[in-house]
């Protein structure tokens, strides 16, 4: 883990502050950046399946493949 020097917004962290529940600082910037992150991989989810993802499942190589 990598310590930062960052500016943060006051009104922007107290309200991601009550938005997730959080307790300090740190525990708010771990929380959205998880957020974050997790929203990120579902789009891509989505995405895959949009595209016909699920199609691929069928036949046995290319779904290695996708688990790799």
């Amino acid at each position: 883990m990598t310590k930062r020097l960052i500016e943060i917004d006051d009104e922007l962290l107290a309200a991601a502050r009550d938005e997730l529940n959080t307790a300090g600082i740190a525990d708010t910037v771990r929380s959205a950046l998880r957020l974050a992150a997790a929203r990120s991989a579902r789009v891509r989810q989505v995405e895959w399946l949009m595209s016909g993802g699920m199609a691929d499942l069928h036949d046995s190589d290319a779904r290695a493949q996708i688990w790799r």
